[in-house]
């Protein structure tokens, strides 16, 4: 039951025992070649910050009796100047049935320090490289080999088979380099409970339209 499906860019729909939430809804035209699927009515719309590409509440239902979601949050810098350029940045970190999901939102510098600790032990985290915008998958792998997530899945970043995402300057290829232990998910829909004992990066191929 414990699900992620990808809805392209930084969104994702997460369905639980519990609830069903969806992170990050982009608003149409703010993402180049995408337009945010309809889903079904949600227990809650959260985002990580207030950019359009973040922050599209509008296109979301939420059900008229919602349940109370699990949910912490880390305030971190946009940008690699302690937020002065685009703000800051709030990392969501999910109980999603017996698992730690972590979604960092558009996180623009390499965290260090007491920064990490509320990410370590993740199960999934969900992490942008597209390098201008957010970290790089450099500064990625730096993070990964303090916090050791189980599952790392690449978000905000050029999808050149759909035409779709900011030019990053093909970001997915370095992550790869990065992450060679990794497989490609050919739906936009992950199971979590059949990726209990994985180790590793997690592609999507597609996403939810």
């Amino acid at each position: 039951m414990s699900k992620i499906i990808y809805l392209g860019h930084a969104s994702f729909l997460l369905k639980g025992k519990d609830y069903e939430l969806v992170i990050d809804p982009y608003e149409n035209g703010s993402v180049p070649n995408l337009k945010f699927p309809q889903v079904e009515p949600v227990d809650a719309v959260l985002v990580s910050h207030a950019h359009a590409d973040h922050s599209a509440y509008h296109l979301v239902r939420v059900k008229d009796n919602p349940n109370k979601i699990k949910a912490g949050t880390l305030t971190v810098p946009h940008d690699r100047e302690n937020g002065k350029k685009r703000g800051m940045n709030s990392i969501n970190v999910f109980d999603l049935d017996e698992y730690k999901v972590i979604h960092m939102g558009d996180t623009g510098c390499e965290l260090t320090g007491p920064y990490l600790d509320p990410l370590k032990n993740a199960d999934v985290l969900l992490a942008p490289i597209n390098g201008f915008f957010t970290i790089n998958p450099s500064e990625l792998k730096n993070m990964c080999d303090i916090i050791k997530p189980r599952i790392v899945i690449p978000m905000h970043y050029e999808m050149k088979e759909y035409g779709s995402g900011y030019p990053d300057g093909d970001m997915i290829e370095e992550f790869k380099k990065l992450f060679p232990n990794y497989q490609y998910i050919e739906s936009e829909e992950l199971d979590l409970d059949q990726y209990k004992d994985y180790q590793g990066a997690l592609i999507f191929k597609k996403y939810l339209q």
